[in-house]
């Protein structure tokens, strides 16, 4: 029997594997054959080998600008424009001088005050990463080997933080109140937040830069604090001119560093006088965003208008209408950079979305809830920007939301007002209807489930978790990216798709000793497995996905909260030296897209 079968083998009848199947008896002997023992002399063995990061090329330039020069463009802005700056003196009292001058801009100041001051008020120059920073982590030994698996040498990828959340220094160099700025305040009692001092970066962005660089990451996204420009917030108010100059230098140590910079123009931190009224968003915003792109969008290929406006409602906005002015500003803004600014780089608008997976795939009411939930997270915007069509009606359709439904023109201004598709997908969950149903729940709008009227939940059906969890909203389920890109993909066919944020903040991280922060295995793991998943999807699935930007390359205050840190770097807040510390997980981040984008 067992010759028969080697000579089926020999001549192709059957596989290897049958043959070890059929004949176990046979495989074990020749397993027990090709094992030997034997005894030497014990030596210890180096294991590891010390390899260092590679610095970018630097510096970086375009070949073509990517709008006129500010010389040319200058004639586009307003005219009577007031340039000015502000140094704001709590203790003044009112006087005559003005709508915006130095007393009204000490008004606008009046009931925000912080236990904190930033101990540093000057810019600190950088200083060059010592070699011994740049040192590799220990290689991970439970990888799959993807390396066949190429990205182009276009693929954008990189790191990214808005400005409220490392800036600091809210006060200082004429930059005006936004409404982010009550959490940290002393009336909040929760000084442990103090946006007033977060990572400093508003003085330490070139060194922050630098370590960038030296560690080999291309490009860098960031926010450009509106009130920081506008500080009173409004259209026809004064220019704030150490905010222009600010991040018009924090652009080129970008380009000298050789980083390529991505700009956001509002990262939620709206001007407080905006707040009081969307309705007035489209001509406030386009004021600032013209000031703004004027002087730096000869240097920037990649803009984004709002980040995640689309989970604003209760936060930002108190009504979905005000998701229509959202739209209409940033329309606004693309068409004035395409058509007169003549700009020829990309805008986008960022998505916040974790895909609603129904919890059972074979119940039609799961998917109904899931499908409803993504309506009002992303079908709401990305209806008239990507296909050019009305609300959902799912949305519309729900009693007392009182949105009203976009007009054909403002259907046809707003549609195509958008280069790629911009989102951040840190986790899916798990959707099914709420006990009552979605009917039941749509017509009741005090139900605590309305207006998406979806269960969510990151509990599988048969009791178990869907992946790792992190400190705070995240976690490590890889199993779900490709549905995530690829329900976007066909949903709404854009034509590229950047990951705008991705990342995780392990548990109770804030509480470990520095060395076991800085050998952040989980955000590494959670990095490596995304980063996998978007592979397959982008060579498997036909998903068109031109870049990925990890959050943060610093910890930093999320929205009142240094206990969930996201960053790839640590900050030391206890010493008052502000020191920056690599982890392991940029390290595995930078030797990620080395290995797969081609050169």
């Amino acid at each position: 029997m067992t010759d028969l079968l080697t000579l089926l083998v020999l001549f192709g009848v059957v596989g290897s594997s049958q043959l070890a199947c059929a004949s176990p008896v046979t495989q074990k002997a020749e397993a027990t054959r090709a094992t030997s023992y034997s005894y030497s002399s014990f030596t210890y063995t180096k294991v590891t080998s010390t390899r260092y990061a590679t610095s970018l090329s630097s510096p970086l330039s375009f070949a073509t600008p990517f709008a006129p020069a500010f010389s040319e463009a200058s004639t586009l802005l307003p005219d009577n424009v007031t340039y000015t700056t502000y140094s704001l003196q709590s203790s003044q009292t009112p006087s005559a001088d003005g709508q915006y001058g130095q007393s009204a801009y000490a008004a606008l100041w009046a009931n925000l005050s912080y236990t904190s001051a930033p101990p540093i008020t000057t810019t600190v120059s950088p200083t060059p990463v010592p070699s011994s920073e740049l040192v590799y982590p220990p290689t991970l030994y439970n990888r799959i080997d993807y390396a066949d698996l190429k990205l182009p040498s276009d693929f954008i990828w990189g790191v990214a933080a808005s400005a409220w959340q490392i800036e600091g220094g809210l006060k200082l160099e004429g930059r005006g109140p936004s409404i982010l700025d009550t959490i940290g305040a002393i009336q909040s009692d929760d000084n442990s937040s103090d946006a007033n001092i977060a990572d400093l970066g508003y003085y330490m962005y070139k060194q922050d830069i630098a370590r960038l660089a030296a560690i080999g990451i291309p490009y860098l996204s960031f926010s450009i604090s509106w009130s920081r420009i506008v500080p009173f917030g409004v259209a026809g108010s004064p220019i704030n001119t150490e905010g222009l100059q600010h991040y018009d230098d924090v652009i080129n140590t970008c380009l000298e560093y050789g980083i390529t910079p991505i700009v956001t123009l509002n990262h939620a931190d709206f001007p407080t006088a905006q707040a009081t009224d969307y309705s007035t968003l489209t001509d406030n915003f386009l004021y600032y965003a013209k000031q703004v792109m004027t002087r730096y969008a000869d240097r920037v290929p990649y803009w984004v208008t709002f980040n995640e406006p689309n989970i604003g409602i209760g936060n930002a906005f108190s009504s979905y209408n005000d998701l229509t002015h959202v739209l209409t500003a940033h329309a606004a803004v693309y068409h004035w950079y395409k058509e007169e600014l003549q700009g020829t780089g990309q805008i986008t608008m960022k998505f916040a979305n974790n895909l609603a997976v129904p919890q059972d795939p074979s119940n039609s009411s799961h998917v109904e809830a899931a499908l409803r939930y993504q309506d009002f997270i992303l079908g709401i915007m990305a209806n008239p920007l990507f296909l050019g069509e009305q609300y959902p009606s799912s949305v519309l359709n729900t009693p007392n939301l009182n949105l009203t439904p976009l007009t054909d023109s403002q259907i046809s201004t707003i549609n195509n007002t958008i280069d790629f598709w911009a989102f951040d997908p840190y986790v899916a969950q798990f959707a099914l209807p709420p006990p009552e149903g979605i009917s039941a729940c749509a017509a009741n709008s005090s139900n605590s489930a309305w207006p998406e009227c979806a269960s969510l939940t990151m509990i599988q059906s048969d009791g178990w978790l869907m992946g790792d969890m992190s400190n705070a909203y995240s976690s490590i389920a890889p199993q779900y990216v490709r549905q995530q890109l690829g329900y976007v993909w066909n949903t709404f066919k854009p034509s590229g798709i950047v990951i705008s944020e991705f990342g995780f903040n392990p548990f109770d991280d804030s509480l470990k000793e520095g060395n076991a922060q800085r050998y952040d295995l989980e955000r590494t793991l959670y990095y490596q497995d995304f980063l996998e998943e978007m592979l397959k999807a982008i060579h498997e699935d036909g998903v068109n996905v031109i870049g990925a930007l990890a959050w943060s390359y610093l910890d930093n205050n999320e929205f009142g909260s240094y206990a969930n840190q996201y960053g790839m770097q640590s900050v030391n807040r206890t010493d008052g030296t502000w020191e920056r510390r690599y982890k392991r997980s940029i390290f595995d981040y930078v030797d990620f897209f080395q290995e797969h984008v081609s050169r």
